[in-house]
């Protein structure tokens, strides 16, 4: 049997195709980075004390905490004890706390939830993860309407907790109400933890730990 020459039609792109597909998947990554902002901080070890003077447990004892800001919001707590086999909150129906307070408009300060009716604190965005004695729920509560004497808005959201992490994540549509509600410059962020021994927005708050005001991230 006589050898027969084949010949295959060449599939491989062109160099220069290949390069272009290259920078425009860069270009897109330089995008999605440039997009992100994140802002991080460390907490001292063994520096959570309840009002009363009485040391905090180490899963209420703030080591890092930070703050992305994309499409989503993600908020991150790293603790010093393991967030696995929790007690019961002091109370009924209390709960452990750890949340951040997202102060994006420095020159108004909300009324109420999370705190007693009445009080008020400069943050217009609760974000939190609340341990109830069985389960782990993520809340915001978008304060704003409180300040022309309206309910603030509840908001259920995902929250991962795995060791000594808890991650929140603020979905889409929610990261855009608070990214609109950044009043530069003196918006800021902070991390706090606590328990309460009762639902939130009762008296018997107790905090734990605190991260100081931060800069927003820019």
């Amino acid at each position: 049997m006589k050898n027969q020459n084949i010949q295959f039609k060449r599939t491989t792109p062109p160099l220069r195709i290949v390069g272009s597909l290259l920078s425009a998947l860069l270009m897109s990554l330089a995008a999605l980075t440039a997009r992100a902002q994140t802002a991080a901080v460390i907490d001292p070890q063994g520096d959570a004390f309840y009002s009363n003077g009485n040391e905090a447990p180490a899963f209420l004892d703030i080591l890092a905490a930070s703050i992305t800001i994309s499409d989503t919001l993600t908020l991150t707590v790293d603790v010093a004890g393991s967030l696995d086999a929790l007690p019961n909150p002091p109370g009924s129906p209390g709960v452990f706390d750890w949340h951040f307070a997202l102060n994006t408009d420095d020159s108004t300060d909300p009324p109420g939830l999370p705190l007693p009716p009445g009080q008020t604190a400069p943050a217009e965005f609760y974000v939190g993860a609340l341990w109830d004695g069985s389960t782990f729920s993520g809340l915001l509560i978008d304060r704003r309407p409180a300040l022309t004497g309206q309910p603030a808005l509840q908001y259920s959201i995902p929250v991962s907790v795995s060791g000594s992490r808890i991650i929140l994540t603020v979905p889409a549509a929610l990261a855009a109400e608070v990214r609109a509600a950044v009043v530069l410059p003196g918006a800021t962020w902070n991390c706090i933890t606590l328990r309460a021994d009762g639902t939130l927005g009762s008296d018997g708050i107790h905090s734990a730990d605190a991260i100081g005001r931060q800069p927003w991230p820019q």
